[in-house]
This record gives structure tokens, sequence and C-alpha cells, in this order.
């Protein structure tokens, strides 16, 4: 759409990468270790020391007990995914996952499972204004498939909806693994972006949850590291030997190069008679005002969007930089429904790009519990996509409605006054250099 020239700007709302780039001292590390010649092949599961820091950083932030018999280095955190269905799916067994949820969970099972896959449909709470995980719906698949399922995927802070999984449900969801003998993929790839104040739980902090966990993290979203395409896994020492089998026939290893940035995040590393310092002290407050943005753009996301309701609903941030809101009153429109023909959030996704050059996802991407929503990254750059983006979108809306002939919440010229308004309360005194919008 860039490239036909229909429209003077696409505003970016759609793919999940990083606002920030990689941090200097970071690429530093990497540097160094080209410049010593790291060129050779690497240890399949990664070099002891790199394997050791990692354990360390997650048995320090989980109270755990991990060790580097437990680690296994990836090429990205797809991997895991992969490794976990491929291991432990047998021709009669199921994975359940949440859905709406990130769509390779779903993908790799019914590849894996031949179609194996059941959903943990999500609720919309109209009071909360958020869909919610139940473990009582999780509960009654297991008991209608008892024994049968081997496992459960789940994501935390989530992709596609922003949310997280209170603490008193991911202890519930302990409960059952031990209960019904399953094991869980535990994607929090985005545990260090939370925000409000909330603390992110693991299931690796749970006594005996190591047994039952196959931890997928890595460095993408926490550290802006996307196309480094460098992640890893912690899970039992029985199942990381089968992956390391696995791994060693599928990408050999993960390069030195990654191997080595990826210790000196955590700590100092020797690799091949070579040391490197750690940088974790260093990148640290760098994180800390990378979610500090991410949260300032999440909340100005939501509060402009509550400016639609009800015909677009958004739900609070919680975490990583997405938000989910619901848009089942825009859809049901007249003018929606029976002049621009659009039946359901996926048309209404096309609609977007293609007439109005609005990128972003609609919810059933993410399975049929995300119905009736879109989902919006606000990764990208303030000035360039989000600001003008959302005041952008509010427009859109404003004229569907109208066109509808309805009264629209806000009138057409109260849009860039109401979110000039926004800026000032979450931008203007973290940057002098804005724009005047509006």
């Amino acid at each position: 759409m860039e490239k036909s020239g229909k429209f003077p700007k696409i505003y970016k709302f759609h793919i999940g990468d990083t606002g920030p780039r990689t941090a200097d001292a970071i690429i530093s590390v990497a540097m160094q270790a080209l410049k010593d010649k790291q060129t050779k092949y690497g240890l399949f599961q990664g070099y002891p020391s790199v394997r050791e820091n990692i354990a360390n950083y997650l048995s320090k932030r989980h109270g755990a007990d991990i060790k580097a018999e437990n680690i296994l280095l990836m090429p990205g955190g797809k991997p895991a995914i992969e490794l976990t269905m491929q291991t432990l799916i047998g021709p009669k067994d199921y994975v359940v996952g949440q859905n709406p949820g990130y769509p390779i969970y779903e993908s790799l099972a019914r590849f894996y499972g031949e179609n194996r896959y059941l959903p943990w449909l999500a609720r919309y709470s109209e009071q909360n204004k958020k869909l919610e995980f139940h473990t009582d719906d999780l509960e009654k698949i297991l008991n209608e498939y008892h024994g049968r399922v081997k496992v459960l995927a789940v994501n935390t802070p989530q992709n596609p909806t922003g949310m997280m999984l209170p603490k008193e449900t991911v202890r519930k969801i302990a409960e059952l693994a031990m209960k019904y003998k399953f094991m869980v993929l535990f994607d929090d790839i985005y545990d260090q972006i939370v925000f409000g104040g909330r603390e992110h739980y693991s299931l690796l902090s749970i006594p005996g949850m190591l047994d039952y966990t196959i931890n997928l993290n890595g460095y993408s979203k926490d550290f802006a590291m996307t196309g480094w395409r460098l992640g890893y896994v912690a899970a039992p020492k029985w199942l990381i030997e089968v992956f390391g089998k696995l791994a060693i026939n599928k990408w050999s290893c993960v390069n030195t190069v990654n191997q080595i940035v990826a210790g000196a995040i955590f700590g100092d590393v020797e690799v091949n008679g070579k040391t490197y310092k750690s940088v974790a002290d260093e990148i640290a407050p760098l994180i800390k005002a990378d979610v500090a943005e991410y949260e300032r753009k999440g909340n100005f996301l939501v509060n402009c969007l509550r400016l639609l309701e009800p015909y677009v609903v958004p739900n609070e941030v919680e975490g990583a930089f997405y938000e989910f809101p619901r848009v089942e009153k825009l859809l049901e429109l007249p003018y929606v429904k029976k002049d621009l023909n659009i039946k359901n959030d996926v048309d209404f996704r096309l609609w977007l790009l293609h007439e109005r050059g609005f990128a972003c996802l609609a919810g059933s991407d993410f399975g049929p519990g995300g119905k009736g929503h879109i989902r919006l990254s606000y990764a990208e750059d303030i000035n360039e996509h989000i600001i003008p983006g959302v005041q952008h979108f509010m427009k859109i809306v404003i004229e569907l409605v109208e066109k509808s002939g309805l009264t629209a919440p806000l009138r057409m010229g109260e849009v860039e006054g109401r979110v000039r308004k926004k800026v000032d309360k979450y931008f203007r005194k973290y940057d002098f250099t804005m724009p005047d919008y509006g």
C-alpha cells in the first residue's frame, strides 16, 4: 500500500516489533566478539557460562532453583513452541491454548497434533471492559479430555490483548497442571514490560512447577532485539536433553556472537578463552525508560479511544505493547454493514488499510475468541505514528457513525483539541521537541 502511493502516509499499528532500538552497550559486546574472531560454531545448547547466567537470572528473579542444565539457547522464541509440540504430542494427545492468543501456538499444535487443538476461550466482561480467562472453563476442558491434554500454552503479559494473568490464575494453572499431569508452555517474553506498578508472576515461582513448565523467554521484546533472533527456554533437564537432540539437527547452534551477547546481558561471560563484562547495570535504566514510554503510549491510546465509546471500547493496558479494543457496535452500524459491506473484524481491518491508510490486525486473526475486536500495537514512534495515527482513527470512527445517521460521541472538529490535551498530559513534559499536533 505504501508503494501504491494512494496515501501520503500509512499509520502503522499492525506489527509487534519494538519501538526502541538495541542498546549501544549490547551492540558493543557483539562488535568486540566479532573483533575477537568469535565466528566458529558454538555449543548447541549454549556455552556453559551463558546458560549459567540465564539460570542465575531466572532463579533470582523468580525465587526458583534453575540450573544451567535447565536452559537451552535458541534462535528466537518460536523454536520453543515447535520443540514442545514435536516432543510432547502423541497420536491421541491434545493441546489447549488461550483464545484469543498468539497464533503460532495453535498453528504448530494443529500441525504436530493433527488438528487436536482445543481453545481456552476468554469471556468478555462488560463490567471490566476486557476479555478474561477463567480457570473453571479450563478445568471443564481438562475434565472432558481427561488424560489426553498434554500441553497448555499460555502467554502473560499477553499478545494480543495486552492483559496479564492475575497471580491467582497462574497459581490455579499450576494446581491444574499437577492434578491433570500436563506441561505448561509458559510464554512470558514480555515479562519486564508491565505497567501500573504490577508485578509479573511466573509459574517458576511456584514450588515444584519446574517439572511441569516449559518457560519460553528471550531478548526480542524486553531488550529491543527482535532482529537478533535470540531466545531461550527453561525446562526440566530431561526435556532440555530431548530438545537439544532436535536443536542440533534443526539449527546446529545459535551463532557464537549472539551467545556471548546473551550471556553478557545477565553477567560476565567467558567463551573460548575470552571474557566479556556484564552490561546488566548499564542497560537497566534504558529498559526502565523504554517500559515507561510504552506505558505512556498505551495510556494515551486508551484514553483517546475512550472518547469513542460505545463504538470502540478499549481495555486498560497492563503489559506488553498491545491494545485490544472491542468494536462490535461499530461493525453493527448501518453504513458499515450495508454500504461498505463490512461483515466482520477481518473485513474492517482490510478496509482500514486499503481505504483509509490505517494498518492494524483483526481480533479474529488471533482466533475466534478475538471476534469483534482489533489489535493495535503501540510500539511505533510517538510522532510518526502513535499520535497522528490515533487522531486519524478517531476521525474514521466519527465518519462511520455520522454516515449511519447517528450522533457520534464527539464532533469531528473536537478531535484535534481533545487529542492535544491527551498529548499534553502524557508526553509534553517528556519530549520538548514534539510537534504541535492539530
